[in-house]
């Protein structure tokens, strides 16, 4: 079962439409990947597991991160390493800019700015990235497939360009 996700109540996963409001459950809108991006990072902030595990396809997720490693991540390897630097991240706060979202059929890409701050390790971070993450819809709920962070140039954010 799944809830539509405008009237609220729980229809048959291979319903197309609501049967309460005629809603199509097929139409995934801007918003709705919002809301999903925003549950990804405030699963960073809040260091919860399950909300990232409940995210990511697993199968075929990777990773290019703004952290060390900077390799491709395969899909055990980047949740063992998000969940290692979730033991030791504190404080952490971030900010989204220039977000954008384009959906094509089973597919979507997210791309933005982040600027993110924290303590890891009892070290204080301060860092602007620009982020793209594509999701793929598989039956009615659409899962993280890939995740590519990259940092800003550093001497374009000491004069504030991203900041």
């Amino acid at each position: 079962m799944v809830r539509c996700s405008k009237c609220g109540h729980e229809v048959a996963d291979s319903a197309y439409f609501c049967s309460f409001c005629g809603a199509d459950l097929q139409a995934m809108t801007s918003d709705d990947l919002q809301k999903i991006i925003q549950r990804r990072l405030d699963a960073i902030q809040s260091r919860d597991e399950g909300i990232l595990e409940s995210l990511f396809d697993n199968r075929v997720y990777t990773k290019f991160d703004d952290w060390p490693p900077y390799t491709r991540q395969e899909a055990a390897q980047a949740l063992k390493n998000e969940r290692q630097a979730y033991k030791v991240l504190s404080s952490y706060k971030y900010e989204l800019r220039d977000l954008r979202t384009d959906i094509d059929g089973g597919a979507a890409i997210v791309t933005f700015h982040i600027y993110y701050t924290g303590t890891i390790r009892g070290r204080a971070f301060d860092v602007n990235s620009r982020v793209t993450i594509v999701l793929t819809k598989k039956e009615q709920s659409w899962r993280i497939v890939h995740e590519h962070w990259s940092r800003f140039p550093e001497e374009r954010v000491r004069r504030g360009i991203f900041r």
